[in-house]
């Protein structure tokens, strides 16, 4: 029986995706030239990789980064429609996977150009201005909770990689080996820039990270206060809180407000 053009479209995609070689009982003499198209799959899929992690590229050399890309991706084949996704667990896959593991800078490089990645790509929205700030009443502030653009996004680093990815993706050769940040790992935030579409990155505070990862968390203001308050002097926890969250309406991380029960012009 002849199987429908669907079935044997699902059958080639899962030769692709598993290597299993159920289309083969449809195809002449077995389909002896398949291996064309394993072949061209897969070198479709290590390209894509090396276009996303150039610099980990760099800090591996060619054969050490063809090793542990060819691996990966035998270890996680593209499950979504866009080869965009493909490497997302690659910085967690280095992290945990022998023998790149034991060189966490990679890891930490692989996740730096992934936040990159995903706040120049990620979808645009409208930022709030500071007068937006001005505006909330006094009893909302408590309550109050917020939304954040979907360009940013953090990383956790040991490693002070910006200047070594910095020089590569400027053709460049890096200087030095990235170096091992001296107060131990920080939290980095990637963003793209409203007004110029460029992508900005700084690192964080160990206090500012934690308030805004709480509010990210969909945390209110109040619970920000309180997390600074522990994380420092107390009596100014409210005002440094403010300072913060006025640095990042500045920087256009922050899209909405909102309080339970509560609205405002």
């Amino acid at each position: 029986m002849t199987a429908r053009l669907a079935d044997l479209q699902d059958l080639f995609q899962d030769r692709l995706l598993t290597g299993r070689a159920d289309i083969s009982a449809h195809l002449t003499s077995g389909g002896p030239f398949l291996k064309v198209y394993d072949h061209a799959y897969e070198a479709r899929l290590l390209e894509v990789m090396g276009e996303d992690f150039p610099a980990v590229h760099t800090l591996l050399g060619d054969d050490a980064f063809a090793e542990a890309t060819a691996a990966y991706v035998r270890g996680h084949p593209s499950r979504a429609r866009s080869v965009r996704w493909l490497g997302a667990g690659f910085a967690d896959w280095l992290g945990r996977t022998a023998p790149w593991s034991r060189q966490s800078v990679v890891a930490d490089m692989a996740a730096f150009e992934w936040g990159l990645g995903l706040a120049f790509d990620a979808p645009d929205a409208a930022a709030l201005g500071v007068a937006a700030l001005a505006a909330v009443p006094p009893e909302a502030w408590p309550v109050l909770t917020f939304d954040f653009h979907p360009a940013l996004n953090t990383a956790l680093l040991a490693h002070d990689v910006a200047p070594f990815q910095q020089a590569v993706a400027k053709d460049q050769d890096p200087e030095a080996a990235p170096e091992v940040i001296a107060g131990g790992p920080e939290s980095w935030a990637f963003w793209r820039d409203g007004e110029t579409c460029q992508v900005r990155y700084r690192a964080l505070t160990a206090d500012e990270a934690a308030g805004l990862a709480l509010l990210r968390a969909a945390g209110d203001f109040q619970a920000l206060c309180e997390t600074l308050a522990q994380a420092g002097d107390g009596d100014d926890a409210a005002l440094r809180a403010a300072g913060y969250l006025r640095g990042w309406v500045e920087a256009g991380w922050i899209t909405g407000l909102s309080a339970p029960g509560l609205s405002w012009a």
